[in-house]
């Protein structure tokens, strides 16, 4: 039974290491820091571009080819980056739930693997970590993980 016990605890030990690995790497912000740096470009274009159309108003009456591109181009630029905005916002608040998810998870299972909660002779299984998921992202990441660490 000893050998049992310690075989459910590694593998509940690997797939709360696998969802702890999943959750550091829903964290990477290179597509927000991406998006905000693209952002900013576009601010030092449209104050540009708006200082060229004000002293172009000042001395002419007659439209300007070039800022009339320039502003289509802009216009264009600024739909692109609320578009891609709003997909960021929805991505990040997607990743926020699933990561508190697994932070839940985790800590939930450590509280329950903890000596004090289990009596003596049982084990913190990997189904006992199962019935925690809220989602199908988890049991997918437990099925691989499990998937990967069983004999074959």
């Amino acid at each position: 039974m000893g050998e049992t016990v310690e075989a459910n605890e590694r593998i509940v030990c690997a797939i709360l290491a696998e969802q702890v690995a999943a959750l550091r790497e829903r964290m990477d912000g290179t597509a927000a820091f991406d998006l905000l740096w693209r952002t900013s470009a576009l601010l030092s274009w449209l104050s540009g571009l708006l200082g060229d159309v004000s002293a172009h108003s000042t001395y002419s009456t007659h439209a300007n080819p070039v800022l009339e591109r320039e502003r289509a181009e802009a216009i264009t630029e600024i739909a692109e980056i609320k578009r891609a905005l709003d997909d960021l916002a929805f991505l990040q608040a997607q990743r926020q739930d699933f990561a508190k998810q697994i932070a839940d998870c985790v800590v939930t299972a450590l509280e329950r693997m903890a000596v004090a909660e289990m009596p003596p002779g049982t084990s913190f299984s990997s189904a006992d970590l199962a019935a925690l998921y809220v989602s199908a992202d988890q049991r997918k990441l437990h099925e691989d993980v499990l998937r990967r660490i069983s004999p074959a």
